[in-house]
């Protein structure tokens, strides 16, 4: 075959192929990608739950947010405020888990791993509410106090950890992306 049979050769060979199937990029707005998270969050709930029978103990105590919410309060919340307790729990929630990756508990051996995927999780939802302008909104009342706990435990560092990913961060990404839709 010459030169002037190559390209229908190559055109023929092109229509016979099987069509690929090109995956979209998932949208920053799509309540998928937060529920994936907190699926996540769930499993690994569970498995450091059954990997601590007894408890496993941080070696020091760890600042997380309150992560109970009053939703009339929430609703009635401008969404600068919204945005601030996400960004400043969000905050506490990075630094307690790098605290408790920096000194991990002797059990179970795959916490190490469990605790860099949080983190990993974490910095995520970070690059979730910058898409949707949380950062901005959060500056607008820069200073303000992030209700807080303190935990001793990883299975409390966990639920913390669940709970925050299922109540404020959810609650403000999806109010965040209703509006950015509109």
């Amino acid at each position: 075959m010459g030169r002037s049979g190559l390209i229908p050769f190559l055109l023929m060979l092109g229509f016979l192929a099987p069509p690929a199937l090109l995956t979209p990029l998932q949208p920053i707005c799509d309540p998928r990608v937060m529920d994936k998270y907190i699926l996540e969050a769930q499993q690994a709930d569970q498995d450091i739950g059954r990997a601590c029978a007894v408890s496993c103990a941080l070696l020091e105590t760890v600042r997380v947010p309150d992560t109970k919410v009053n939703f009339l309060e929430w609703k009635m919340m401008t969404r600068a405020g919204q945005a601030s307790e996400v960004w400043g729990g969000l905050a506490l929630l990075v630094a307690a888990l790098s605290q408790a990756q920096e000194r991990p508990p002797a059990s179970p051996p795959s916490l190490p791993e469990q605790l860099a995927r949080m983190r990993s999780t974490l910095l995520s939802v970070k690059e979730i509410l910058r898409s949707v302008n949380g950062e901005a909104e959060a500056r607008l009342l820069e200073g303000r106090p992030t209700p807080a706990l303190t935990v001793r435990t990883v299975e409390r560092l966990l639920s913390i950890y669940l709970n925050f990913l299922r109540g404020k961060a959810n609650l403000y990404i999806t109010e965040a992306c209703r509006s950015y839709a509109r």
